[in-house]
């Protein structure tokens, strides 16, 4: 996962295209705006609950087929009867009356007379059904509705609905934008409000009624003799006055995606919803551009984190399902409890973008840097190790970290004399099949090939990947090189190759990247390190070829299942003050020599005669063994003990 200021910012990138193109795609393009509204709708199906009783301020006069037949023709509807009606709930006691109906052309003139007349005279306000070119209107339809609106005194009020991309109504403009006419549901109560907004659709009722009383326009002039029943209905109430027909003025609503509700509503219905909603004062509100565009960089963000997590991909395929599920949720409470529509595929879309822009990113970086990681380690590392490290990057970010390791030291003898005497091509030549040679040890037995010296060779166990055997990978690696080392010494011997001295230490150091951020090496660090070199070099001190420090035999575990080895003493390297025990190999001493020669290592520190006398005997029957050279040395010139310290590196 990209670090720091650099993880932000790109998340932040990720986040903001993310939220820009959910918005702009669900905002203006209409098959994406359609499925936000689809689902706006069905939430809103879910969340509206039945409502208790018809609502008391709204009835409706429906002009059915039934009405049809028994008038004397279809259109325009008879204006003598719509008279009758007015007339027969004049004593009613009703709010006011709006006609859904256009009065755009004259038809009889004694009925034209005598609605226009009825309108006047009538005691609540009476709003008529206003519209222009935009209806389909000709000039004259236009000019005859409005002298019909001005004879009769009535309050026009725009009857266009507003339609969203998909053909469906969600929404009610309160003022039309280019007339300044207030609309039919404004004008019928008088409502001052001008902003546009969203229609909060009512639902059937407990026991399955309609909304709002409707009432068939055909039986009203027939209850005028009954004003007492009359007023009782519709008392207080806003009268709205429509066309209720198979094939006339229906349109589809957000009810339509409630499976109990009707595919279509006919215009005076949808009035009635809005009337009603402006009389309870009630608001279905939205985010807005400003909320959701905050929403949608909020889920773009948080889209960004989840595909930058570096989670496995089943953890990051369920948060990819339970996050958005979990704002569906959301957004269903937030209608049900405060009134509002939060924007659900924006959301989930700026969401899935950014997930996916983001997981992507991090899969191409991943790829990028398993493809750098192998390029770098495959000549150092095992190539198992190589995948582990694939595996897990973080392993190898910039800086150190402490642990337990191993360490091997190896270096040739005189090979600096060596390589002034040996013609450019002939030393890289040999060198090359020495180190090739060497590096194949090193890299069957677990290492890492930390670095190449000139002759020398550097490797380290235990990183980058754990290794809970390294010292013991370490120790027997040493004595694998050794052979190999003398093997290919014996055969460039004519070339003056020396032998090639190793050294072996367990201990903390700190491991890890060190360098830039464009270019760094994977070493370690450490005093610990710094032994293994100072062993390498005491093997001239010795006489012997490998030097193991006794913290690696004590880090390999079990003694019996290590090679067969001999203390060389408490050694003081050069440099250092403490002393550390130091081992190497029997070099051919059988078990008897093996035992004798551990009496005599016991007898320095307490019976420095007998260890003399051990070791003198040991010498005769091993005179090149340089172990007992070295002791003799020391105890012929005085020295007593097991402890001992270097001069020299």
């Amino acid at each position: 996962m990209p670090g720091g200021w650099r993880r932000w910012t790109l998340g932040l990138l990720v986040a903001g295209a993310a939220a820009a193109a959910s918005l702009g795609m669900f905002g203006g393009l209409p098959p994406f705006a359609a499925l936000e509204g689809g689902l706006t709708d069905r939430l809103q199906a879910v969340a509206r609950p039945p409502a208790p009783a018809q609502h008391p301020g709204i009835s409706v006069v429906a002009i059915t087929e039934a009405t049809m037949a028994r008038l004397p023709y279809r259109s325009p509807v008879d204006r003598g009867f719509l008279a009758d009606m007015l007339e027969a709930i004049r004593d009613a006691g009703v709010r006011s009356v709006a006609f859904d109906i256009l009065f755009d052309q004259p038809t009889e003139p004694e009925k034209d007379l005598r609605l226009a007349k009825a309108i006047r005279d009538f005691p609540a306000p009476v709003v008529v059904a206003w519209g222009d070119a935009r209806a389909g209107l000709t000039e004259k339809q236009q000019a005859w509705l409005e002298s019909f609106i001005e004879a009769s005194g009535a309050e026009p009020g725009a009857a266009g609905l507003l339609f969203d991309g998909d053909g469906i109504v969600r929404r009610h403009v309160p003022v039309d934008a280019a007339s300044g006419m207030r609309s039919l549901p404004a004008a019928a109560v008088a409502s001052e409000a001008r902003a546009p907004e969203i229609i909060d659709w009512l639902g059937r009722t407990a026991d399955g009624k309609e909304p709002f009383q409707i009432l068939p326009a055909h039986g009203l002039p027939l209850m005028a003799a009954r004003p007492a029943v009359l007023r009782n209905w519709l008392e207080g109430r806003a009268v709205l006055i429509g066309a209720d027909l198979p094939q006339q003025d229906r349109h589809r609503t957000a009810l339509s995606a409630d499976p109990e509700a009707p595919a279509s509503l006919p215009g005076v219905i949808v009035h009635a919803h809005v009337t009603a909603q402006m009389l309870d004062g009630r608001a279905l509100d939205g985010t807005g551009r400003t909320g959701a565009l905050a929403i949608a960089l909020a889920a773009g963000l948080l889209g960004a984190a989840v595909g930058f997590s570096g989670r496995p991909f089943w953890q990051q395929a369920l948060a990819g399902l339970v996050l958005p599920a979990a704002w569906l949720a959301a957004a269903l409470q937030a209608i049900r409890a405060e009134d509002l529509l939060l924007p659900i595929a924006p959301t989930a879309a700026a969401f899935v973008l950014a997930f996916a822009a983001a997981g992507s990113l991090d899969a191409l970086r991943n790829r990028r840097e398993k493809r750098f990681i192998r390029n770098a380690f495959a000549h150092y590392v095992a190539p198992q190790l190589v995948d582990a490290l694939a595996a897990a990057p973080e392993r190898l970010k910039l800086g150190g970290e402490r642990r337990r390791l191993s360490f091997l030291f190896t270096d040739i003898a005189g090979f600096t004399s060596m390589s002034e005497k040996l013609p450019a091509a002939e030393l890289t030549a040999l060198l090359n099949a020495y180190l090739d040679g060497m590096s194949r040890i090193v890299l069957d037995h677990g290492g890492t090939l930390d670095k190449f010296i000139g002759d020398a060779v550097v490797a380290l166990f235990g990183a980058p990947v754990d290794q809970p055997d390294h010292a013991r990978r370490a120790i027997d690696c040493a004595l694998a090189l050794d052979v190999f080392a003398e093997d290919f010494r014996h055969r460039h011997v004519a070339d003056g190759l020396g032998v090639t001295r190793i050294g072996v230490h367990s201990g903390e150091a700190t491991v890890g990247n060190f360098g830039g951020e464009r270019r760094f090496d994977y070493t370690a660090m450490g005093d610990a390190m710094n032994t293994a070199a100072r062993l390498e070099g005491a093997n001239k001190s010795f006489g012997t070829r490998v030097a193991i420090s006794g913290a690696a035999l004590e880090a390999a575990g079990d003694p019996e299942a290590l090679p067969s080895l001999r203390p060389v003493g408490q050694v003081v390297l050069k440099g250092k003050k403490t002393p550390v025990a130091v081992f190497a190999p029997l070099d051919g001493l059988q078990r008897e020599d093996a035992a004798c020669y551990l009496l005599a290592m016991e007898a320095l520190d307490n019976a420095p005669e007998e260890a003399a006398r051990r070791f003198a005997e040991l010498g005769r029957r091993h005179p090149a063994d340089p172990l007992i050279a070295l002791h003799l040395a020391r105890l012929a010139a005085g020295e007593r003990g097991s402890t001992f310290e270097l001069r020299e590196k």
